[in-house]
């Protein structure tokens, strides 16, 4: 058998390729090859042509295969089989082919780093001497334990915050006290100081166990809430864990966007993505079931915002190699690059027409390549987690980091929308449809870019604050 290898790359924070790792498939000419090996994969996945069959299905394979778990989101009619014992299934899929759209095995996703490590572990690497010079002029002397982000002790770093809030003004209109956000990551602490009374575990999930542990083994989720909870700070937070310790599934995060849209929540944030291969099979799978699963989000009113990559790619020129970036980048999805602090696209940032808003995510580099830590932006961190050497040089205390990323431009957006929708719910007593909230975000935005919607930046800068006084006109 002839096998070829394709990659199935992973982003959660900062500004490059966090995971890269072989997955293999079959060559397509060796069609004897193909069918044998799909026939004895540990799993199975197929997305039906009509969702209402999905019960149907179950139960062929129930009938002819009861040793195997198949479990489904009957929503968009994504059927799992696992197959752990490599069984011959070629009967069962013989009997359900006049159902199936598309069928493969989803790809295993993993985590960014193994071991315990921060999420924006890169910027360890910054140079010494600019760990030197940032020493001198942003030194951070936290008098309280736990100072809110907005603190003046974090002055040289939240200004991100200032940013799109016009100095917190947006504040002083809502702060998000009828909306909430489904926070689709790595779980979150639940014991920080700074986002505990955000956070609700009603409808909480983790998929990587099973239970309801949601604890964040990585840093990222918690640093994502951060973010959400300064900009709208009596919005609910809903976390829906789908990256353990070890791994993550392709089916945890699409299962988790339905769960989230079914729970009620206004705004799901996706601070994670992939690239997929339009021709290869899965992808082929998993594309059409991420745009099923988004689009039945919009559909039950929740405003969906992912983030749109952290590699410096024209998104656009990936699509002529068959590239797609996912769930950043669909149609029904609110896609995020990251600008800088002087308002230039940020080194890291993808870019493209599918852009629809951008945020200050924070910058390492300067436009000119030089280190600026105090371009960069300060968030939560697990408060029993070590911190970088970077945060640590500049006092940065434990519970906090410094970073940056398109995943960290999302929350921005996602927390101004959830303003909208809480400000809108106030006054009128029912919540925005998705295409007012965007309105809403669009009038506010600020034009850093080409006049007009553009590649780079998309409709503009989110600014919470605008857009609130936008809706009285």
């Amino acid at each position: 058998m002839h096998l070829r290898k394709k990659y199935l790359i992973i982003f959660l924070s900062i500004g490059f390729t966090l995971a890269l790792f072989p997955i293999y498939s079959s060559a397509d000419s060796n069609n004897t090859d193909t069918a044998e090996r799909n026939n004895v994969q540990e799993n199975h996945t197929y997305l039906l042509k009509n969702p209402e069959q999905t019960t149907k299905v179950l139960e062929i394979i129930k009938k002819h295969y009861p040793s195997l778990t198949a479990t489904a989101i009957e929503e968009i009619g994504l059927v799992s089989v696992e197959n752990p014992k490599h069984i011959d299934v070629s009967k069962v899929q013989h009997k359900i082919t006049s159902y199936v759209e598309s069928q493969g095995e989803l790809p295993t996703l993993i985590p960014p780093y193994e071991g315990t490590v921060s999420s924006n572990k890169i910027l360890n690497a910054a140079h010494k001497s600019t760990l030197n010079d940032s020493q001198n002029s942003n030194k951070v002397h936290a008098k309280n334990k736990y100072p809110p982000l907005s603190s003046g002790n974090f002055i040289s770093f939240n200004w991100y915050l200032k940013d799109v809030t016009s100095n917190y003004r947006s504040l002083s209109i809502d702060k998000g006290e009828h909306s909430t956000i489904a926070l689709i990551d790595s779980g979150i602490d639940i014991k920080h100081p700074l986002i505990k009374e955000n956070i609700d575990l009603t409808l909480a999930k983790n998929y990587s166990t099973g239970h309801m542990d949601v604890t964040d083994e990585l840093g990222h989720g918690t640093s994502i809430a951060g973010i959400l909870s300064s900009i709208a700070p009596q919005t609910k937070i809903i976390p829906y864990k789908v990256v353990g310790s070890t791994e993550g599934k392709s089916l945890w995060v699409i299962n988790a966007i339905i769960d989230a849209a079914n729970d009620g929540n206004d705004v799901i944030n996706l601070s994670v993505g992939t690239y997929l291969i339009k021709s290869e099979k899965e992808d082929k799978l998993l594309i059409k079931a991420y745009k099923k699963a988004v689009k039945y989000a919009k559909r039950k009113g929740s405003v969906v915002i992912a983030s749109a990559g952290n590699d410096g790619f024209d998104l656009d020129e990936l699509k002529e190699f068959k590239f797609k970036h996912l769930p950043g980048g669909l149609h029904d999805a609110v896609t995020v690059s990251s600008n800088t602090k002087d308002n230039n696209l940020a080194y890291y940032s993808n870019f493209g027409k599918e852009v629809d808003f951008s945020a200050p995510g924070g910058s390492l580099l300067d436009h000119d390549g030089s280190e600026r830590a105090n371009e960069m932006i300060i968030t939560t961190f697990p408060i029993h987690q070590m911190n970088t050497p970077l945060d640590q040089s500049l006092g940065i205390p434990q519970g906090y980091t410094l970073t940056e990323g398109t995943s960290y431009a999302v929350p921005q957006v996602s927390a101004a929308a959830a303003l909208m929708i809480s400000e809108h719910t106030e006054r009128t007593g029912k919540n925005p449809s998705v295409s007012k909230v965007l309105k809403y975000l669009e009038k506010g935005s600020s034009d850093i870019g080409k006049p007009g919607r553009d590649n780079y930046f998309g409709a503009g800068k989110v600014n919470a604050y605008r857009s609130l006084i936008m809706m009285n006109k």
